[in-house]
């Protein structure tokens, strides 16, 4: 175990810098191993039932055709519940509790919605469009995590094409516009599809500010084990 990640100066240090990954392991180690911490994060993710309402609109020349017209709304709530709205969210909602933020790129498909999860450490969003966070994907994901030239295509083909096409700019240098001269891997994807959650504005993990309160409370605890087992022996 990497002892680091239960270093309350080394914790506040990576608060204070903004580590974010280093920020994301503690949280992660701490969700695993401490009682409390988890609690208290599947509590408020789960605390917002993430309820749905499909309300029908009605034109005036659809109200001729009753028929089509609930045969749409019943495709609708196929689609959606096909999708499973609730347990994505409450599952999307744990995972930005747990790690800060969630990066996400859809894949509509005929009879649900599909989500390929982004790693966070190899996204970012540094600017909106039209509201939204503008994602951009680091490349160098798929050269650091499948070394094996099988695998990694495979991965590439398991992911959107767009990423394939990103990744196959970066390895020839080919990198759009707003990338020229950049060699660090990053490529904007499109808003359309890409999106970002988090909780102000900010990838902090939500209650990264209690753990060094909780290693504070495990060290008490064992403080107070050591002169109970001395009192005993005399």
């Amino acid at each position: 175990i990497d002892k680091t990640l239960a270093d309350k100066k080394e914790i506040l240090r990576a608060m204070h810098t903004c580590d974010y990954a280093k920020l994301r392991e503690v949280s992660n180690f701490f969700y695993k191993t401490s009682g409390i911490y988890s609690r208290l994060c599947r509590y408020m993710a789960y605390l917002y039932r993430y309820d749905w309402m499909v309300t029908p609109y009605i034109n005036a020349e659809d109200a001729k055709t009753e028929d089509k017209v609930l045969d749409k709304f019943y495709d609708v709530l196929l689609y959606l519940d096909n999708f499973e709205v609730k347990k994505f969210f409450g599952e999307v909602a744990l995972k930005v509790i747990r790690y800060g933020c969630y990066y996400g790129y859809l894949i509509p498909g005929i009879k649900r919605m599909n989500v390929q999860e982004l790693p966070a450490n190899y996204c970012r969003s540094r600017f909106m469009v039209n509201n939204r966070p503008a994602v951009e994907f680091n490349m160098k994901f798929f050269d650091d995590c499948f070394r094996d030239t099988t695998q990694k295509i495979k991965m590439l083909n398991l992911f959107p094409k767009e990423f394939k096409k990103g990744y196959i700019m970066y390895k020839e240098g080919k990198l759009p516009p707003q990338f020229a001269g950049d060699t660090s891997g990053w490529y904007l994807l499109d808003p359309e599809f890409a999106f970002k959650f988090n909780i102000n504005g900010e990838d902090f993990p939500a209650f990264i500010s209690v753990i060094p309160a909780i290693i504070d409370l495990d060290e008490a605890k064992e403080f107070m084990s050591v002169i109970r087992v001395d009192s005993d022996d005399n």
